[in-house]
């Protein structure tokens, strides 16, 4: 007996469109995925040493009742105890520096202090990075690596902080190339990273793995809207206008499938840059 599917056509069509550097699909990629993730690791530092022992993918740190919470797309520890949190975006905001801060303060307050550690100096490396689509800093470099310095002389300030920008519009390394150009494809069958190829064909070409993706969209979606915020759906909205403009499916196909009315679907759909 053929049992029906708990998403649409619609629905499936949209999680295949995600590329891996959309925050849903890459929580949904590197969730429970230490390969993954180490891979993500090694390429950025380009060292081969580190070992991941543990990762999370949905940790919400609200530490205090008037404070901003923050959700990290992916959390990871290695044999070390190094901190490495992995951020993904799309998109190119003005706001990713300040972001940065803040999340690096977060981790710190949450874990850097923990039960048992006697003195400041057994407080472990964090190192926050970023995996970017476009270059923030607009000098030509594929990789930014941040660290405190005195301003004059530039001396070092070895806190054990560290925050890393990766872009996909410049070239560098080759296996960060390769790694990057896999992140921002939509097509699997284009990447060059064969680890990022083979973790996005699961996700884009089997029935469980599409249900996965379908799964998180819908929770992120509605986790956020019932915030009052849009940009948890717009990911969700930017893939059905996708489908629009192919001819896949009709603008009050889109509106319905979003969960939306016309006003908040055209709203979302302006910030995005679309004009209906």
């Amino acid at each position: 007996m053929n049992l029906k599917s708990k998403y649409t056509d619609e629905e499936r069509a949209i999680a295949r469109s995600l590329r891996p550097i959309d925050d849903t699909l890459f929580r949904t990629m590197a969730k429970d995925n230490i390969p993954f993730v180490e891979h993500i690791v090694r390429v950025t530092l380009n060292r081969d040493d580190i070992s991941i022992l543990k990762i999370n993918t949905q940790d919400d740190i609200h530490l205090f009742e008037k404070a901003h919470s923050v959700i990290l797309y992916c959390l990871a520890v290695d044999k070390e105890g190094t901190y490495y949190d992995i951020e993904v975006q799309a998109s190119k905001k003005g706001d990713e520096v300040k972001r940065a801060r803040y999340i690096s303060s977060m981790i710190d307050s949450r874990y850097a202090l923990g039960k048992g550690i006697s003195s400041y100096n057994e407080i472990k490396t964090q190192i926050v990075i970023f995996l970017m689509e476009e270059d923030i800093f607009d000098r030509g470099k594929q990789l930014y690596k941040f660290k405190r310095t005195e301003e004059e002389s530039k001396l070092p300030l070895d806190d054990g902080s560290f925050i890393i920008y990766v872009n996909a519009k410049n070239k560098g390394r080759e296996e960060l190339d390769n790694l990057m150009q896999s992140l921002v494809s939509s097509n699997y069958l284009e990447m060059n990273d064969n680890v990022i190829r083979g973790c996005t064909m699961y996700y884009k070409t089997t029935v469980e793995g599409e249900d996965h993706v379908c799964d998180a969209v819908q929770q992120y979606a509605a986790k956020s809207y019932d915030n009052g915020k849009t940009e948890g759906i717009s990911i969700a909205v930017k893939a059905l206008l996708n489908l629009v403009g192919k001819g896949i499916i009709t603008i009050d196909a889109a509106i319905l499938d979003s969960g939306l009315n016309k006003e908040e679907f055209y709203s979302i759909a302006e910030t995005l840059g679309y004009k209906l």
